[in-house]
């Protein structure tokens, strides 16, 4: 005669109770505040992101457009080297700094103390030439170094991104805009013409577009 008691069956598996979202949120309209993400690695990736491209595509436009430097380019350089040469001096009690650093904050400093006791124009005009060009070439060999000291201090986030794929993923993205600001100030014939730059007090660009005048 066959048992009819439950004491050998196996219990039933119950299956687990799922909790569905009556709502996820849009994260970046949230700030990224949902609960299966990380709120911080990402808000850091793109802070960072947007604020490297914002001046890459500054600086990628105007060499698109004008084929040049700005000077107010090399002062910026020269303002970030002071505060840096200045600041490791400061605090070398509290800091490690080695003495090749130094020289490459130096050189933008000498180079405009360079040009504050030799103006333009003077007597030795081949010779001045020569000094001030090695002096720009030195300072533009060695921007990567300062380049890579303040991202390192302004943008943390960037190098605390926990996985290589982020940190490309944002180099990419860096490099996407880059080209794009290039063939954009490259082409702005395309996009803008000659009165929208001096609208804006900038000169204007050798192939700029000269539209007709436009209605008031």
């Amino acid at each position: 005669m066959s048992q009819t008691s439950g004491e050998g069956r196996k219990p039933s598996r119950i299956p687990p109770i799922v909790k569905f979202h009556a709502k996820v949120d849009d994260d970046l309209l949230t700030g990224f505040r949902h609960p299966s993400g990380r709120p911080g690695e990402l808000r850091g990736f793109f802070a960072t992101t947007i604020g490297i491209s914002l001046i890459v595509w500054d600086l990628a436009f105007s060499l698109g457009a004008y084929h040049t430097v700005f000077y107010y380019r090399l002062l910026q350089i020269f303002v970030v080297c002071a505060v840096l040469l200045l600041g490791a001096l400061v605090l070398r009690r509290h800091l490690t700094v080695r003495w090749w650093m130094l020289t490459i904050f130096a050189i933008p400093v000498i180079w405009l103390v360079w040009r504050l006791i030799a103006p333009i124009g003077g007597r030795w005009r081949f010779v001045y030439d020569l000094i001030d060009l090695g002096l720009i070439g030195m300072v533009l060999l060695t921007l990567p170094v300062t380049l890579w000291v303040v991202a390192r201090i302004l943008a943390p986030e960037y190098f605390a991104l926990s996985t290589l794929r982020l940190r490309l993923a944002s180099a990419a993205i860096v490099l996407v805009v880059a080209i794009a600001g290039l063939l954009t100030g490259q082409f702005n014939d395309h996009v803008v013409d000659c009165h929208d730059f001096i609208v804006a007090g900038d000169d204007t660009p050798a192939n700029c577009l000269n539209a007709p005048p436009r209605s008031k």
